[in-house]
């Protein structure tokens, strides 16, 4: 994720000036990035060897912070390429009283009529372009340096920002259209309850826990008009962490786990097998600052993991042309696609949780 430690209106400001390029690396510019900490005053080609040195021919790389976001929610591919907007109709019935329609014996009353009606949900398509460039001289610069590919570099850098990029929009949206590209834990239409997680979940004792599990389920189904159960719960991944040990301290024993006790619970209220807890770690509320709220909060979510409830369309996955030249010095490349935020569907199948 390119996210800076910065206010809302900082990162706006940023994330409009470099539209005209690729933003320079510098230290912290990735929140979830570990760089084996890169001092960038050796970035370059140029230090010193001795006879004695070994350079070694695998390169080691920067890792970030990745999620399979497709696990958390339906990912659409390839529908409404080059297109602005994506509509989904929404069908509601409406009809009288289900006793209405009683006839009385011989009587030519009138018959109980219902009646559809069509509501279209609209989102946003968004399309990204990035490039890079090289020059020949870094090209030869590279190739003596005898084990790196300065293109595969950069062509690789731009790969990961599209995929970064979807992975942040999938979870918080867009900071500069945030309406029009909400993301899981960011759609300002869902309801937000702020009295029954009021601390990290690993952090209470056994009788808050136990209480904790059995208002949660409640509270969703009441949100969902009685409709239906969830299929996934996404929490904070520092809470996560902490889900590993017992219920009761007083007696660790095996299966005891909080995580597992969790687990059951929603597997057995829901009826539900495959009930899915999931870390998240843009629920931290250090991880989304300036999204929802201007300092952030720790956010859980309760939903149904349904293609009808809410999903997230990629119309154009990344498509990258061929490096051109216009003076056979310098050479770009640029690729590009297209992505919405997260449509829910169906806002009462959604629920969060915050505290601070």
């Amino acid at each position: 994720m390119f996210i800076k430690n910065l206010s809302y209106e900082e990162k706006v400001k940023e994330l409009k000036n470099s539209q005209g390029g690729l933003i320079k690396w510098q230290p912290g510019m990735s929140l979830f990035n570990s760089n084996g900490a890169i001092d960038s005053g050796t970035l370059g080609y140029r230090y010193t060897i001795q006879t004695t040195t070994l350079i070694q021919p695998r390169i080691s790389r920067q890792k970030y912070y990745e999620i399979p976001f497709a696990d958390y929610i339906p990912v659409r591919m390839g529908q409404g390429a080059y297109l602005e907007e994506i509509k989904t109709n929404v069908e509601y019935d409406s009809a009288g009283d289900f006793e209405s329609g009683l006839q009385g014996t011989g009587q030519n009353t009138r018959i109980s009529q219902v009646s559809t009606g069509l509501a279209p949900i609209t989102y946003n398509i968004k399309t990204w372009v990035g490039g890079y460039q090289y020059s020949i001289m870094e090209l030869e610069k590279a190739l003596r340096s005898d084990n790196w590919n300065v293109q595969e570099g950069k062509h690789k850098a731009l790969v990961k920002r599209w995929q970064l990029g979807l992975q942040r929009m999938a979870f918080l949206g867009s900071y500069t259209d945030p309406t029009g590209v909400p993301g899981l834990l960011s759609n300002a239409s869902v309801n937000i309850n702020l009295s029954i997680i009021t601390a990290q979940i690993s952090s209470l004792n056994y009788t808050q826990f136990a209480t904790l599990v059995s208002l949660l389920m409640q509270d969703y189904f009441a949100n969902s008009n009685s409709t239906v159960y969830p299929t996934h719960f996404a929490i904070p991944q520092s809470d996560w962490n902490g889900l590993a040990v017992p219920i009761n301290p007083q007696f660790p024993v095996a299966g005891s786990m909080m995580i597992d006790y969790l687990q059951q619970a929603f597997v057995k209220v829901t009826g539900n097998p495959n009930f899915v807890i999931y870390p998240v770690a843009y629920a931290d509320q250090t991880n989304n600052k300036g999204v929802w709220t201007s300092n952030g909060t720790y956010r859980y979510c309760l939903y149904r993991k349904d293609e009808e409830t809410a999903c997230m369309d990629v119309p154009l996955d990344l498509t990258q042309l061929a490096p051109n030249t216009a003076d056979n010095f310098n050479w770009n490349g640029v690729a590009f696609g297209q992505f919405t935020g997260v449509q829910i569907i169906r806002v009462p199948e959604f629920r969060y949780y915050d505290h601070t």
